[in-house]
């Protein structure tokens, strides 16, 4: 072998080996424990950017309708909606393999589905398969321009890598949130919060920082099911929920408490921002108007706000009993406002009031 022959064949080795370095390293970080099934498709859409140079990049989530499977995504703010078909994962089969878009084309049934991914502009899907079942569908456009036409052999074998990879963390991630959200709202759940709150507060007690907590309670919800029926309140709840998400920040933890009450605990927030924050979201609750047969209507909230108290011996039960007393406060106080723990001068209780 000639020295440069030599030499192409050590680099090309060096390559390798960094790329599989990559490969795991990449695999590694899909699957830690606590990433969120956003998280897990974003490492995967940057990895198409960043090591395959695609254009593009959209996965496809399976997802069931009534009796029916299909695979759903966005791209460029289009709905893609895709179902799977007998001929479909007939065509797809029963290993992940690069997939090239036009081996579609002369296949019997799943001319509908080719039709959309040539108009997405993909090149080449590849089916990401957990177990027995086909979880997501990793669809690619062509390269960017200045690194070649085509994808590499090896850029294809490597994309087989992280469709294996993506499948694992995708059916975690998914079941990491049934264990963690609330199904109906897409909160976290009531167990979730229950944990996390009794984290902040030794997270609090360790770097003496600020924690608050409030509690949120939607003002007369019983009237809403009562003459709109559950169907209309459960559209409520889903809408109340999207507007606290929107309002707080990432490391915020907004938890369905139960029924028609929301919390949100509030790491590093003393109790005056934290009415600054209280105030935009019962503002933007208010803002809702939700459209039925019977008519349009809005609805308030009421928002009880307690602070973590350091040197004491505060508890997570307490801190939950200060906050739900200042909403009591202020649902015996006229509704749709927002009252500080602080601010109450009886600490006695009293019987509940009606929502």
């Amino acid at each position: 072998m000639e020295p440069q022959e030599r030499k192409e064949t050590g680099d090309d080795f060096k390559k390798q080996i960094l790329d599989l370095h990559s490969m795991l390293e990449i695999g590694k970080t899909l699957n830690a424990a606590s990433l969120s099934l956003k998280n897990v498709l974003d490492i995967v859409i940057l990895t198409c950017y960043g090591h395959f140079h695609s254009q593009d990049a959209v996965i496809l989530l399976s997802t069931e309708e009534g009796e029916k499977i299909y695979f759903s995504g966005e791209a460029e703010k289009k709905k893609i909606f895709v179902e799977l078909t007998g001929a479909l994962e007939s065509f797809l089969g029963e290993k992940e393999r690069v997939i090239f878009i036009e081996e579609m084309k002369e296949q019997e049934g799943i001319v509908k589905a080719y039709r959309l991914f040539m108009e997405l502009g993909f090149t080449l899907i590849i089916p990401l398969r957990f177990k027995d079942r086909i979880n997501g569908l990793l669809c690619l456009t062509k390269k960017e321009e200045a690194f070649g036409d085509e994808y590499t052999e090896d850029e294809k074998r490597y994309m087989v890598i992280i469709a294996g990879f993506a499948s694992v963390a995708i059916e975690n991630a998914r079941l990491y949130e049934m264990a963690t959200l609330d199904r109906k709202t897409k909160l976290y759940n009531h167990g979730f919060f229950a944990n996390r709150l009794t984290q902040e507060i030794e997270r609090a007690e360790r770097y003496k920082t600020d924690l608050t907590l409030m509690i949120i309670d939607l003002d007369h919800f019983k009237n809403v099911n009562d003459k709109y029926g559950h169907m209309v309140g459960d559209e409520v709840l889903i809408a109340v929920s999207k507007s606290i998400k929107k309002q707080v920040r990432g490391f915020d933890v907004p938890a369905r408490f139960g029924g028609e009450e929301f919390t949100v605990i509030l790491p590093e927030t003393d109790t005056q921002s934290a009415q600054i924050v209280a105030q935009r979201l019962r503002n933007a609750i208010k803002a809702l108007v939700f459209t039925t047969p019977e008519g349009t209507f809005s609805i308030a909230a009421s928002i009880g706000i307690a602070g973590f108290i350091h040197e004491s011996t505060m508890t997570d039960n307490i801190l939950i009993a200060n906050a739900d007393r200042a909403l009591y406060h202020a649902k015996e106080h006229g509704r749709d406002c927002i009252v500080l723990h602080s601010d109450v001068s009886d600490p006695t209780t009293s019987d509940s009031v009606e929502s």
